[in-house]
């Protein structure tokens, strides 16, 4: 039977619009000093950051990666993957159209890193915001998005960190200790805003590709030391990731660099003393 999945990613901005109701700070205020005042509103009595809540962010990108096998002891193989930002559809298309996408037949896992905690609670945050339809997302196809412990929704962080029993680790840190590095040019998640607001949305997009990428690593990894994907499974959904990124690195460069951790994780994978 064929299985599909979907590896899914977002960028988001503070919803200055949103903070402008929330605080109703008067017309003459310009959004740079609503900015400020969303990040005094969630300022920690510890020094550390603020923290924006979830509710507060907007969408300004969204990454995904369709993959599929034709039965349990098959590899994995992408069917297509990429990330759209805001000036390329607004952000209500952009969640509709993910949205739509999970309706496929048969119905999609979805996979993702601290998605339960963020990126699913923004989806249906910003449906909620823009009036999306999104009955498909709630259980329209059959899955259960929203059951923390189910696998219709595999959440990799908090899985692997036993629901927060465990530290949760960072996707960095997940792909540290897997031998990948994840993160290129210095590039994180607190420099997306400053990119948005310099109009390097393009940018922005190839950050949120490489992340969905380096999430499905870590799904095929995880896959193999649960026993969902055999040893000679994992190293063939491997070279599919290989060829797959070898025909596109012409117009996607950024993902080149996974080239090498696809060869390296295969090499050293073989080597692993699996016992059946």
């Amino acid at each position: 039977m064929v299985e599909q999945c979907v590896i899914f990613d977002l960028e988001t901005v503070p919803d200055v619009s949103a903070a402008r109701v929330l605080m109703n700070p008067g017309a003459a205020v310009d959004d740079a000093s609503v900015r400020e005042g969303l990040e005094s509103l969630y300022s920690r009595a510890d020094g550390r950051a603020p923290f924006i809540k979830s509710v507060m962010h907007r969408i300004v990108c969204l990454g995904a990666l369709y993959a599929y096998r034709s039965s349990v002891s098959e590899p994995w193989s992408i069917d297509r993957a990429g990330a759209i930002h805001i000036g390329q559809r607004t952000e209500r298309e952009l969640i509709s159209t993910f949205i739509d996408s999970l309706g496929a037949a048969p119905a999609p896992q979805l996979v993702g890193f601290n998605s339960s905690s963020f990126d699913l609670p923004v989806l249906r945050y910003r449906a909620l915001a823009l009036g999306v339809p999104s009955f498909i997302l709630h259980r329209g196809n059959g899955r259960d998005y929203w059951y923390r412990y189910g696998r219709d929704h595999l959440d990799i962080c908090d899985f692997i960190s036993s629901y927060g029993a465990a530290t949760r680790p960072s996707l960095a840190e997940l792909g540290a200790i897997c031998g990948m590095s994840v993160k290129s040019d210095g590039m994180d998640g607190s420099q997306v805003e400053r990119l948005v607001e310099e109009g390097r949305l393009d940018e922005v997009a190839s950050y949120c590709e490489s992340d969905v990428t380096v999430t499905y690593l870590l799904f095929l990894r995880l896959s193999l030391i649960i026993g969902d994907l055999s040893l000679d499974a994992y190293g063939r959904s491997l070279s599919a990731v290989r060829a797959f990124i070898e025909e596109r690195t012409e117009k996607r460069p950024h993902l080149k660099r996974f080239i090498g951790m696809t060869e390296q994780a295969l090499s050293r994978e073989v080597e692993l003393p699996i016992r059946p």
